[in-house]
């Protein structure tokens, strides 16, 4: 009987081999940041348990790179302010506008919502043929409009802005000199609240800026700045124009040139927010992450157009102050004008809403 039944059995379909999955294929950058992975790996064997706590904590981490931030801008304020002046938009400009605009908007999820294009973005579109904080600051009047808030926190809102729009309307030349030194701060601001803290690493990074702006105003930095200035000769260094005068507009030269180191101290801190500080702030995981892995999560984030737009930007304005570095430096300046708002305008926006800025949607 077990013979019949064997006989009669059905055999087994016979496997259909299947073709192999073709691998998968990283992006070329992700490939050409893999060395530079593989070297942090060994950088962080060879510090053993030194390397642990910047591992393991964001907080001592983050405080251990503001530091770092403060202390190469205030040394290079120090030693060639005017070189800083001129070189440090071109090199760190475009990406810091890329990081600004991922954070507050990309990162946020504002960019799905077709209102906060029109209120934020038509004005802030304005403000490149325009370039004053009045037409700026309509950006956070329509921030205001769209936002999705109560009301007594939108009249509050509209409040602030028609006295701030009234008083750059009436003082236009104060309200861009205040505006170029807020709104370096402002970054300072956004990343001192961005999520709530733990212990008090982050008072490390402000008690420096502090230090360092007392040491501008009041000590030796401005005796070190203006002979390293003197040393390097006037032929030798950028020429600052109308650019320096928008920043400093004061008739006492002495003060004029603090301010002017102020402003290069302060910009260095604020490109070292937005391209340091804040990207260890927002990540959901409190361990660094890699090179390749950062850049994956940028294009997936951004997108190949956008990152190679930015990209063509930054070498066209390599070139150009390659020939004209003030030229270069003064439209770079022109083309980042709009930045400083959208800051203020997502702040707003934000405030009104009673969001997080370390709630990024997932």
């Amino acid at each position: 009987m077990s013979a019949a039944i064997d006989t009669l059995a059905v055999p087994a379909p016979a496997r259909v081999p299947q073709a192999a999955a073709p691998p998968r294929r990283g992006s070329p950058g992700a490939a050409l940041l893999a060395p530079a992975d593989r070297w942090r790996r060994r950088a962080f064997r060879l510090l053993g348990p030194l390397a642990r706590p910047y591992l393991a904590s964001r907080e001592s981490r983050v405080a251990l790179l503001g530091a770092f931030t403060v202390a190469v801008a205030f040394a290079a304020t120090a030693l060639s302010p005017l070189w800083l002046l001129a070189l440090s938009p071109l090199v760190f400009g475009v990406p810091h506008l890329l990081s600004d605009f991922r954070y507050l908007v990309v990162r946020r999820g504002l960019h799905r919502r077709p209102a906060v294009w029109l209120g934020i973005g038509v004005p802030l579109a304005a403000v490149s043929w325009h370039p004053t904080v009045a037409v700026g600051l309509t950006a956070v009047l329509g921030a205001l409009v769209v936002a999705r808030t109560d009301p007594w926190k939108r009249l509050l809102g509209l409040a602030l802005w028609a006295a701030a729009t009234s008083a750059a309307l009436s003082h236009a030349r104060l309200a861009g000199f205040a505006f170029a030194h807020a709104h370096n701060l402002v970054a300072l601001a956004l990343w001192w609240f961005w999520r709530p803290r733990r212990g008090r690493w982050h008072w490390l990074v402000l008690g420096l800026v502090g230090l360092a702006t007392l040491a501008i105003f009041g000590g030796p930095a401005t005796t070190w700045a203006g002979a390293a200035a003197a040393a390097g000769g006037p032929s030798h260094h950028p020429d600052l124009g109308a650019f320096a005068s928008a920043i400093a507009p004061f008739a006492d030269p002495a003060l004029a040139w603090k301010c002017v180191l102020f402003f290069a101290f302060a910009q260095a801190v604020h490109y070292g927010v937005w391209l340091r500080l804040v990207p260890e702030d927002d990540r959901p995981r409190p361990a660094p992450r890699p090179f390749a892995a950062s850049w994956r999560a940028l294009r997936a984030e951004l997108g190949p157009v956008l990152l190679l737009a930015c990209g063509a930007v930054a070498v066209g304005l390599a070139v150009w102050g390659a020939f004209d570095l003030a030229a270069a430096r003064d439209g770079y300046l022109r083309l980042a004008f709009f930045h400083g708002h959208l800051e203020l305008a997502a702040a707003a926006l934000l405030w009104a809403e009673g969001r997080r800025l370390d709630s990024a949607p997932a």
